[in-house]
């Protein structure tokens, strides 16, 4: 409850004082004889009224229907105090009628017959006006400004009415009509115009009911959980409405009544106000489940009372009914609220109601899917059912670039996103209805069971996804192993094999004509010398290909300063920063090296840069490489290529990444993070 403003605080005070009058009032005419109204909860309903129109206007200073709710409040109460007022005028001894009166009594009588009829403007104005105190755009404004003008002709027509047209067909009143405002309207166009008038002002409430309609259809988000608010409220008052005429008395009625507007006026504040705090979803299927339940029951209770007393007649006596109705009621109200609570909130909620079921059970069609495909389905299908909504789908990124969608039933014209991400890395998105959809009307609560749903979803989707990734990763190493046998076979078959074995054949002819032809014999002992230097220069290119030397003869450092030192001599300034570098594993050595062979291969060619700098830093469990240039970078729309595909597929390999941007100043900077467990060290 928000601190009250000043001017609030004086509403609530004169709302007060005039509840107090009038209970001081009803005491002195009880005290002198007279019967207690109680049947009659004008003065406190409105100071109900005051209260909730104080809050809201504390909460939101200037809103309008805080200011409905105040003036109508202060109406209620007034002409609550004038009726009290009236009652104690008229007994003795504190007024003798018609002659002896007490002061005002006339006034108040006059007020509560002609004024406190503008109490019916109350609710089509506030249906007209909620939640935002304005009036619906175009054509539909002037719909709500003729249901306010239609539900004001009553009370005007009983303002102006002569008092002779008012009574014509009832009892004259204990005293006489002042006629204050009263205009020479005949009897005979009168009484027809307050038929009429009476009919268009209880008419007005259709039109208005029909502006909340248009306006939910209209609403999206805050705006449709505060209408979901008045819809409670209209709940409420069906019921008690039904309450009321079944009522014996008019003391029920007029309990029933006061609940009715309390209770819209306090929902009505709570819609404004805090419409989130509360789940009102679950409140409206509660509210119908205590009503269909109590409904059924009494039902049964009077079929059972009507048949037992057809059928027995006379045997029975009051007290024995009552036993048998409570016995009724005692056996078949817990069955049937259970039964009855769980049709409905299913119907209206889905199974959200029950946040383990949820998710229990998207788990278990999980866990009994297989790949991402069929996962898919099953998420729609579980949030689908678990949240009531017409339409849900799920996108999630594959690990190619692509996309695998899956839908629930039909796509609206408007979505919205709600992003699937698995330790902060996207992996998918859930698409829900925009406008009107599910997540203009998820509360707090709801939106935190979604949140468990996707986070169930992400994980599976993840652990899935990986999996197909590891495969691929299996397949393209088992391809790129296969083809470098390949390759090296072919190397040794076609290139180093025939060469020492014609290195072979020469030697021998080389033996054998060193007597007879010393001359020829040198020869060709020259050309197997030659083709053994090719020889082993395939055998280092075929051994560079596996490991670069440098690193085995020189270290990464002094490696990557060799490639760094031709690149000087072409022009190039590169600049290099090492630390800590020994004692690394392997495949983490040649992953770095060859990154950063790689970038500047790619800096020389493309980058038209006059500097680099080179940095290797380690940290406590990775090689962080990081090659800047101040080039011209790289352009938005080009297609990455193979140098840049194989910096990232390195870094992968050993469980790392590697990224490629393009800084606001210029050039162009890759950075690789290599984790140390990459490789035995």
């Amino acid at each position: 409850m928000p601190r009250l403003r000043p001017l609030a605080i004086a509403w609530v005070a004169l709302a007060l004082l005039l509840v107090a009058i009038t209970v001081v009032a009803q005491a002195l005419r009880l005290s002198a004889g007279g019967t207690l109204d109680l049947a009659s909860p004008t003065a406190p309903l409105g100071g109900v009224l005051t209260v909730c129109g104080a809050v809201i206007l504390s909460r939101r200073p200037g809103h309008v229907i805080g200011g409905v709710l105040v003036g109508f409040g202060l109406l209620w109460a007034f002409d609550g105090m004038l009726e009290a007022w009236y009652g104690l005028g008229i007994t003795p001894p504190y007024g003798a009628p018609p002659d002896d009166l007490l002061p005002g009594t006339t006034f108040a009588y006059w007020f509560v017959a002609r004024v406190g009829a503008f109490l019916l403007m109350g609710l089509p104005l506030l249906l007209v006006l909620y939640p935002t105190g304005r009036l619906l755009p175009g054509a539909w404004r002037w719909v709500g400004v003729g249901t306010i003008a239609a539900s004001a002709l009553l009370p005007v027509a009983l303002l102006v009415m002569p008092a002779a047209v008012l009574e014509l067909g009832v009892p004259p009143p204990p005293i006489d009509d002042p006629d204050l405002l009263s205009l020479p309207i005949p009897a005979a166009v009168g009484y027809p115009m307050l038929v009429i008038t009476r009919l268009i002002t209880l008419a007005a409430v259709l039109p208005a009911l029909l502006l909340v309609v248009v306006r939910h259809r209209r609403a999206a988000g805050r705006q449709r959980r505060q209408l979901r608010w008045l819809l409670w409220a209209g709940i409420v008052c069906v019921f008690l409405a039904v309450i009321s005429l079944l009522a014996p008395s008019g003391v029920l009625a007029s309990y029933a009544l006061f609940a009715a507007v309390a209770g819209t006026a306090v929902s009505v504040t709570i819609g404004i106000c805090a419409p989130d705090r509360y789940d009102v979803d679950g409140l409206v299927a509660d509210t119908i489940a205590w009503g269909a339940v109590g409904a059924i029951v009494v039902a049964l209770d009077l079929a059972v009372v009507a048949l037992v007393s057809r059928t027995v007649g006379e045997h029975l006596d009051q007290r024995d009914v009552t036993v048998v109705v409570l016995l009724l009621a005692v056996l078949l109200y817990a069955p049937l609220r259970g039964l009855v609570w769980e049709r409905v909130r299913r119907t209206l909620l889905g199974r959200r109601g029950d946040r383990y079921q949820v998710v229990s059970g998207l788990a278990a069609r999980l866990e009994s899917s297989g790949s991402v495909a069929d996962q898919l389905p099953a998420l729609v299908a579980s949030v689908a059912d678990s949240f009531r909504v017409p339409y849900v789908g799920v996108e999630v990124f594959a690990p190619d670039g692509g996309r695998l969608l899956a839908e629930h039933g039909r796509r609206p014209a408007q979505v919205t996103e709600l992003p699937i991400a698995y330790s902060g890395q996207p992996v998918g998105r859930l698409i829900l209805p925009a406008g009107g959809g599910l997540r203009s009307l998820l509360t707090r609560a709801d939106q935190a069971l979604l949140m468990d749903v996707v986070r169930q979803a992400a994980i599976a989707v993840r652990l899935t996804t990986l999996t197909d990734e590891l495969q691929a990763s299996r397949e393209r190493l088992v391809l790129a192993r296969e083809e470098d046998r390949r390759r090296i076979r072919r190397d040794l078959h076609d290139g180093l094999g025939p060469s020492l074995g014609g290195v072979g054949l020469r030697l021998a002819a080389a033996g054998n004509a060193i007597d007879a032809d010393p001359g020829r014999a040198k020869e060709l002992i020259a050309s197997s010398r030659a083709d053994l230097q090719a020889a082993v220069t395939d055998v280092r290119r075929l051994v560079h290909g596996l490991r670069p030397p440098a690193l085995d003869d020189l270290g990464l450092l002094a490696a990557i300063e060799q490639q760094a030192d031709q690149l000087r001599a072409a022009g190039l300034e590169v600049r290099v920063e090492a630390d800590r570098l020994t004692g690394l594993p392997a495949a983490v050595e040649v992953a770095a090296y060859r990154i950063v062979a790689e970038s500047l291969a790619n800096v020389a060619r493309h980058a038209r840069a006059g500097a680099a700098d080179v940095r290797l830093l380690r940290e406590a469990d990775a090689l962080v490489v990081q090659v800047a240039d101040d080039g011209v970078g790289i352009s938005s729309d080009r297609t990455a290529g193979v140098g840049l595909l194989s910096l990232r597929e390195r870094a992968a390999e050993l469980g790392g990444e590697a990224v490629i941007s393009c800084p606001v100043g210029g050039g162009t900077t890759v950075r690789a993070v290599l984790p140390l467990s990459g490789g035995d060290p």
